[in-house]
């Protein structure tokens, strides 16, 4: 069976009633502790990343899977072959630089790429036969990122995908764009912005009918520009390489949560549960399907909100209300906690294309700002309004002007750095 009908057949599969999500979970719990060391005494604590790889040879159920061989194969061969003819390997790195390892066997993978259909249906736009849909995802050019994995796995049948790299000249993704003409587009919200304005500028010329961000943190401000230049207000995809996946529907009330695949927990940062409503600073999961590599409580640093309040659309199921960024991206400037989306003043201004924060003190900052014209007064004062209104006494921000800013090797551009307190300018 081809890779197209085993994607529809775990679709359909994912979306028939799976009954009662506790019983699976029980019994993921059990094939943990009866075929995986690291579980068999397991107390129910979270499990963090440090951890999992600490830890990763008595956590993965199949002893031919050694942490070392796995990482020596990713250097050697990258994300595209099959470790074993079986095993699709993954591997992040996180804002925080810790490197994480993540291994599927085919149908798991199958599973986790269901998801990517799913999304496409409930954004709403299908291919027109005979001809396949154009999908451009200007995504990550590490193989082994969530972004380009999937653009890659998902080049069958009815979808005909475009992968460009994020860090790629300008002028080239443009190009290749304007040869393609995509009826679908996926970029990192950052790419979205800066493709926006080769669209103002009259370089880019596409029309979109479906237009999709994911792995970096979407401010309304950077979804208002890119629905000015086309029209198409941006569906929010947010979709891990640790198996949870949810997307916004056509409301944009929030991202709809696949959890008849992943067990979501929303915990505040001493672990405890939050109720729903309630702003959390991380999530745990569980997911349901990966038997390979039991992920129980594993803590995802996502500071989100969540609700369980119907939806306009009717679909069930609680939604990332909203999403706050990481919790490890938070920054604490003169001992007031000011999170990613509190900086979006600084992409309110037209003239800005791209931007990044940079605590340098304990109560300072250093924007770095790609923008059309001179900004740094304007956006100067709009920071220290921000931080001011927000209890931040006495901040300290420089502006400084960058014809680029320079992305790391998975693609994604962090909105906020927060330097090693040895690294930060005395107060």
């Amino acid at each position: 069976m081809g890779r197209l009908a085993d994607f529809a057949a775990a679709l359909r599969q994912s979306r028939a009633a799976p009954g009662p999500v506790e019983p699976r979970r029980e019994d993921l719990v059990a094939h943990a502790r009866a075929r995986a060391p690291f579980y068999r005494e397991w107390d129910g604590t979270p499990l963090d990343k440090t951890a999992m790889m600490e830890h990763f040879d008595a956590i993965v159920t199949d002893p031919r899977l050694r942490r070392d061989a796995l990482l020596a194969h990713l250097e050697a061969v990258g994300g595209d072959d099959l470790y074993l003819g079986r095993y699709r390997v993954m591997a992040t790195s996180g804002s925080s630089g810790r490197k994480g390892l993540f291994v599927y066997d085919r149908p798991e993978w199958i599973t986790l790429m269901s998801q990517f259909l799913r999304y496409s249906a409930i954004a709403g736009v299908r291919p027109r036969f005979p001809r396949r849909l154009r999908v451009a995802a200007v995504v990550s050019p590490n193989g082994t990122h969530m972004s380009r994995r999937c653009a890659q796995s998902v080049d069958v049948g009815v979808h005909r995908v475009l992968g460009l790299s994020v860090t790629a000249p300008m002028r080239e993704i443009v190009e290749r764009l304007n040869a393609f003409q995509p009826q679908s587009l996926n970029a990192f919200p950052t790419m979205a912005v800066q493709l926006a304005e080769e669209q103002r500028a009259g370089r880019l010329r596409i029309a979109p009918e479906l237009i999709s961000t994911s792995s970096e943190l979407l401010t309304p401000e950077m979804a208002d520009r890119i629905e000015a230049t086309w029209g198409v207000k941006p569906f929010n995809l947010y979709a891990t390489t640790e198996g949870l996946w949810g997307v916004d529907c056509a409301e944009h009330a929030g991202i709809h949560l696949f959890e008849d695949l992943t067990f979501v927990e929303n915990v505040d940062r001493a672990g405890n549960p939050v109720a729903d409503g309630e702003p959390g600073a991380q999530l745990l999961i569980t997911n349901l399907f990966n038997r390979t590599q039991p992920l129980l409580r594993f803590v995802l640093a996502d500071a989100v909100t969540l609700t369980a309040e119907p939806c306009a659309c009717g679909r069930p199921g609680r939604r990332m209300r909203s999403i706050d960024g990481r919790s490890d991206d938070v920054l604490t400037l003169a001992g007031v906690r000011v999170h990613p989306l509190q900086f979006g003043v600084i992409a309110r201004d037209r003239d800005v294309v791209e931007f990044q924060v940079v605590q340098t003190g304990a109560s300072s900052v250093r924007v770095r700002v790609v923008a059309r014209a001179d900004v740094r007064e304007r956006v100067r004062s709009a920071v220290e309004t921000q931080l001011n209104a927000l209890g931040v006494r006495g901040a300290t921000v420089a502006v400084e002007r960058v014809d680029a800013l320079a992305r790391p090797a998975s693609g994604k551009l962090p909105l906020i750095v927060a330097l090693p307190a040895s690294e930060r300018l005395p107060t």
